[in-house]
């Protein structure tokens, strides 16, 4: 397809500065989606080559730094599915979060998953080091009102303090703070399966 002069430019502009945006992707991968992008707009414009209907084109893909964002965010989302990390995932879904609403929330809830999983896990660990001040207390107070205090680390636990748990803070501890990260790290890639629609801006 032969186009006129300003019409050439301008895509090649737009490639130009999309190809500086997907710099942090490998080169093979650049330029498959340059051309995958150019294809399209040569589609688009097929009946109409003018500069007007080019521009028009351009502004429905969204600027090249924008474009460049949802690849790199499509990228790092294949990436974390295998990569077994959750903090890989986490970055991951930090991208997509600034990128929609669902993202948003896979975000929010991975990030709530992953500190109560990280904190039951670092409680149980401090339960091995200090096992007379971190627990789980049950406070009683002079007018026999009571309270719960979680507690943990150097010192000795308040004089009407009793625990509640005592070693079995170890099991849930370890085995339901690990089993809740992992649950969060699979919530993560199911929803990255189940809600990413990559190229839906195309």
């Amino acid at each position: 397809m032969t186009l006129p002069a300003d019409s050439q430019k301008a895509i090649d502009t737009y490639l130009a500065a999309l190809r500086k945006h997907l710099r942090d992707l490998m080169e093979e991968d650049v330029q498959d989606i340059v051309q995958e992008i150019n294809a399209h707009i040569l589609d688009k414009i097929s009946t109409d080559t003018s500069a007007v209907a080019v521009a028009a084109t351009l502004a429905a893909l969204g600027t090249p730094e924008e474009l460049a964002s949802r690849y790199r965010t499509e990228e790092l989302l294949k990436r974390a599915q295998s990569a077994r990390s959750p903090a890989y995932m986490l970055c991951s879904l930090f991208r997509w979060a600034k990128l929609s609403i669902i993202g948003l929330a896979v975000f929010l809830v991975s990030v709530v998953g992953y500190c109560i999983g990280g904190f039951l896990f670092i409680l149980a660990a401090l339960k091995l080091i200090w096992p007379r001040a971190t627990g789980l207390w049950k406070t009683v107070n002079g007018d026999s009102s009571w309270g719960l205090n979680l507690g943990f680390g150097s010192g000795d636990p308040p004089a009407n303090a009793s625990e509640l748990l005592g070693w079995w803070l170890l099991p849930i501890g370890f085995i339901l703070g690990a089993a809740l990260v992992f649950l969060t790290f699979r919530l993560g890639t199911w929803s990255i399966r189940k809600f990413w629609r990559p190229r839906v801006w195309l």
